[in-house]
């Protein structure tokens, strides 16, 4: 039979233990943290409300949206090229009519791209807070995806994400 470890032996190894319980629990505590990261959780997706009607979630990520609201007509020129308003609209460059508010900013002005929106009126015409709610998008070929297909492709699996998370079913 083993001899009992001496009492300063003892406590040294119960100290490796218990340090070594506490890295395990540390460990697993921040591994279950990655993964719930990780996962499209419903809290991790905004509310339906807070997006625009094409999906969107409009705000200072949205060049147009920042040089408005800084009542920039640089920045507005450089979006108004980019997005080539004056051949998809044939209008020219006016920094007074190149803006935009998000289109569901109730008592703001819309812009001519909200004005000519299929996306923006089927939604609103079926009742929809986002074309993420229509079980149709997939198959969808209004103006909007055609002109920006890789959107299109994001705005798809962005469908998946909210039916996978259980916020709501495609109808």
């Amino acid at each position: 039979m083993k001899s009992p470890l001496p009492r300063r032996e003892f406590l040294t190894y119960c100290g490796q233990i218990g340090a070594a319980c506490a890295c395990g629990g540390l460990v697993n505590r921040l591994s279950a943290e990655a993964a719930a990261a990780a996962q499209p959780a419903a809290l991790q997706l905004p509310d339906l409300k807070d997006r625009a009607y094409c999906g969107l979630v409009c705000g200072n990520q949205c060049p147009l949206f920042k040089a408005t609201k800084a009542n920039d007509p640089v920045a507005k020129k450089a979006v108004f090229e980019k997005w080539k308003w004056k051949e998809t609209y044939g209008v020219e460059f006016d920094p007074d009519q190149v803006f935009c508010h998000g289109c569901k900013a109730p008592g703001k002005p819309e812009n001519i791209s909200h004005a000519r929106c299929t996306v923006l009126k089927c939604c609103v015409g079926r009742k929809l807070e986002s074309c993420l709610q229509c079980g149709q998008l997939a198959g969808c070929d209004k103006e909007l995806w055609k002109n920006w297909p890789d959107f299109k492709k994001q705005i798809d699996k962005l469908q998946q994400d909210y039916v996978a998370a259980g916020r709501f079913a495609v109808s």
